[in-house]
């Protein structure tokens, strides 16, 4: 009976009894935050430490100006007049000036006495005329105010031009004496004029060079020390047979240079250049042509103008002012060239469960799935790829069939340029255009528009690294 009264008792106790829930553990998403980023820097820190770190560098805007200097040999029409008395020369038209047919370029005075009579004239007088003095004060003035720093060349214009007036000053006053001395029926002159054969310009030097051809330059012909020049002046002493003065006879003229194999081709589709001269920094256009002798390459450049600015050199400085060339510019190292399999259609397949597209590479055991990157497909169905273990050894098979296989030596094969993108964390090869290329950089497009931009970060150095692989650039 007590046992009864007990156990209702306890039953009464334990209905009093309020039951709370299970609590759970309190969860601090600011601890959770802290663990994932603890782990994200251990990550990082041991890939840095242990992976292979990838340099990369920026796009920049490119611009190279494709200008060569070459060394060029002129040649042109002229003719080497030569006197038929001896004595001492007395130049009436000076050097660079234009002679017209039987005009008196000089006279050889057998003598003495006219050249002693020129020289007391001189001593007493020696003045310019008023109209000399004249021309040369409206070259000065004129020069004055249309001088600029920018075109220095002007300078050397003006150098010419007031010795030229000196000149034709000078020649003047000989031709005035002579025709004073031969009114002087008791004068004792033995003086022989030695006339232009044609119309033409007066140069008073040659070399041995006078007469040269295109066809006849060679690479001994830019031997300089083999030139031997020889300057004519008033007051040579001149035997019959010698070289009087040299005279051009035609304005248009060549300059032949010798040529690489890389500036033949830079120039095979060119007909008209335009060129530099070092000597006065002027610039002249001219027609091209390259002709090949004994091996070796040549480029004629052949000129309408600016002869008699030259006619007294040989040997000329020029610099080819070729095409501004504009692109994307990035180190040489981060180019890589790859090859490029044509593989058809039928070859082509997706991986398992992936949609990568592949080939299916023959092994000993079968086959096995590799994964490739498509840069072109053709109008016949057929693709421009590369992939891993794509060697001229190996054969794709059909996934169809494997008795179906194609020898990668049986392929079509070209070569591309690229360079690895690194926007994303990890290469993307990306296919260019090589626009122009030196031992340091390059001129570069991309294939398609949108795949490379300016400031896009690329792989500093592409030889080694592979497409896809992750980056761990400094």
């Amino acid at each position: 009976m007590s046992f009864f009264i007990w156990r209702d008792s306890l039953k009464e106790k334990n209905d009093k009894i309020t039951k709370f829930p299970r609590r759970l553990p309190k969860i601090h998403i600011d601890f959770i935050i802290l663990v994932f980023f603890f782990i994200y820097i251990v990550f990082h820190a041991v890939s840095f430490f242990t992976g292979t770190h990838i340099p990369v560098t920026e796009v920049k805007q490119g611009e190279i100006v494709e200008n060569d200097n070459l060394t060029a040999v002129a040649i042109r029409k002229e003719t080497l007049v030569k006197t038929d008395a001896s004595g001492q020369a007395v130049y009436i038209i000076p050097q660079g000036s234009i002679a017209s047919k039987g005009a008196s370029v000089l006279g050889v005075d057998g003598t003495g006495e006219f050249i002693a009579t020129l020289e007391k004239q001189n001593n007493e007088s020696n003045d310019l005329s008023d109209d000399q003095k004249e021309q040369i004060s409206e070259l000065l003035s004129n020069f004055n105010e249309g001088y600029s720093s920018d075109n220095f060349s002007e300078v050397y214009q003006l150098k010419q031009t007031g010795a030229d007036l000196l000149n034709i000053a000078n020649g003047e006053r000989i031709q005035s004496t002579l025709n004073e001395i031969k009114k002087d029926a008791s004068a004792q002159v033995d003086f022989t004029s030695i006339k232009a054969p044609a119309e033409g310009l007066v140069c008073l030097s040659y070399d041995s060079l006078n007469g040269i051809s295109d066809s006849a330059v060679s690479d001994d012909t830019f031997d300089l020390s083999r030139l031997k020049t020889t300057e004519l002046s008033s007051g040579d002493s001149l035997s019959s047979g010698d070289v009087a003065f040299r005279l051009v006879t035609d304005d248009n003229w060549e300059l032949v240079c010798q040529l690489s194999d890389d500036m033949a081709s830079r120039l095979r589709d060119k007909s008209v250049v335009e060129i530099r001269f070092e000597k006065d920094q002027t610039t002249a256009w001219a027609n091209v042509s390259i002709s090949e002798r004994g091996g070796k390459k040549y480029l004629r450049l052949s000129l309408d103008d600016s002869m008699d600015r030259f006619a007294e050199n040989r040997f000329l400085d020029i610099e080819l002012m070729l095409d501004q060339i504009n692109g994307l510019k990035v180190p040489d190292s981060s180019i890589l060239q790859k090859v490029l399999y044509q593989i058809p259609a039928r070859y082509v397949t997706n991986g398992g469960d992936s949609k990568t597209p592949g080939v299916y590479l023959k092994t000993s055991d079968g086959r096995k799935f590799r994964r490739f990157r498509i840069y072109q497909k053709n109008d016949d169905g057929s693709y421009w790829a590369s992939f891993t273990g794509a060697e001229n050894g190996n054969s794709v098979v059909n996934p169809d069939s494997l008795s179906d296989e194609l020898a990668l030596r049986n392929c079509e094969v070209k070569k591309t340029y690229g360079v690895y993108l690194a926007n994303k964390g990890y290469t993307q090869f990306v296919q260019v255009n090589m626009l122009y290329r030196n031992d340091q950089y390059s001129i570069i497009e991309p294939v398609n528009d949108n795949e490379l931009r300016l400031y896009d970060r690329v792989v500093l150095k592409a030889k080694g690294v592979k497409d896809g692989q992750m980056l761990n650039d400094d």
